[in-house]
């Protein structure tokens, strides 16, 4: 047995007709969530659907999310829709579910992870402790636990290496056949963050500017998608822009304009070209550090290096 990610799975048809299987209320709404494409509009943008697997056979599955059904909240990450299916019940399988998660969260730096239910004495085997009642998105009250993560210890140490590994294969398999141009104009492929997020335009969205709004959803990618473009460099407003990254009191707003306008002069293949020049001729992880505080001036460093 081995768990995979149903959003970067390869037979993402079988895994759902598997998931409509299963006999449970709340698994037949995330069924019809993910073959409408809106789980990740209902609990983020970097959810993750973990499957524990036998073959071409689904044991069980979760989601891992930035939220569940207790919203709005400032409680996250949790694991939601905890399902085994009968038979292979009895042999402590959610608990590798439950690891993934735990251990995943543990790479991000989470303090604590988070499951709503109505079941007492479930959880509690697996180190989550009762934390509060909360209304669900329904109106009816639900049972939060909670499992510490932070404790320095070997169990720790042991979630973290998983993690990264784990963690590691979704971005890979997030980033193929991805075009890493960002929305906004960064490049992807050149973020110094870029080993823990698949990319804005990927399945595994997690941009760490992206993760501070709401459900994970960075503005400018839901204006882009708003009036139908593939990036800002695309829009009229370009120049007086002032929305999400673009914001004038964020560090990085007149850098990341300064891309978006070369993207529009130039061409992405170029836009990217130039970022590699960048890199070999610079020591640098944030391209405000080389392209300034004034897009037209960032613009004009840019155009310097190109060939």
């Amino acid at each position: 047995m081995k768990i995979i990610e149903y959003f970067t799975s390869e037979n993402q048809t079988h895994w759902l007709e598997q998931i409509g299987k299963c006999d449970w209320g709340a698994g037949q709404y995330l069924h019809q969530l993910l073959s409408e494409n809106n789980l990740k509009n209902m609990v983020g943008e970097n959810a993750l659907v973990p499957m524990l697997v036998d073959g071409e056979e689904l044991v069980a599955f979760c989601t891992f999310a930035p939220l569940d059904d207790i919203q709005p909240t400032e409680l996250t990450p949790w694991i939601g829709f905890l399902y085994i299916f009968p038979k292979y019940r009895g042999h402590r399988y959610a608990g590798m579910l439950l690891d993934y998660g735990e251990s995943i969260a543990t790479v991000m730096g989470r303090e604590y992870i988070y499951i709503s239910t109505g079941h007492i004495g479930l959880y509690e085997k697996y180190g989550y402790e009762f934390f509060r009642m909360e209304k669900d998105i329904g109106g009816e009250e639900s049972r939060v636990y909670r499992k510490a993560l932070a404790v320095e210890d070997e169990d720790k140490d042991r979630r973290f290496a998983n993690g990264v590994k784990w963690k590691a294969q979704i971005v890979e398999t997030a980033r193929k056949g991805i075009d890493m141009t960002a929305y906004c104009g960064f490049s992807c492929n050149h973020c110094f963050l870029g080993e823990w997020c698949g990319g804005c335009r990927s399945v595994f969205s997690c941009c760490s500017y992206g993760t501070l709004h709401e459900k994970g959803k960075c503005p400018n990618i839901a204006c882009c998608q708003e009036k139908g473009i593939d990036g800002c460099y695309e829009c009229a407003d370009l120049e007086q822009c002032t929305k999400g990254f673009y914001q004038p009191d964020n560090d990085g707003f007149a850098a990341c304009k300064a891309q978006a306008m070369f993207i529009r002069k130039y061409g992405k293949e170029r836009f990217f070209r130039v970022h590699d020049k960048l890199h070999e001729n610079y020591d640098f992880k944030k391209t405000q550090e080389i392209l300034g505080q004034n897009a037209e001036e960032g613009l004009r460093i840019l155009e310097k290096h190109m060939e």
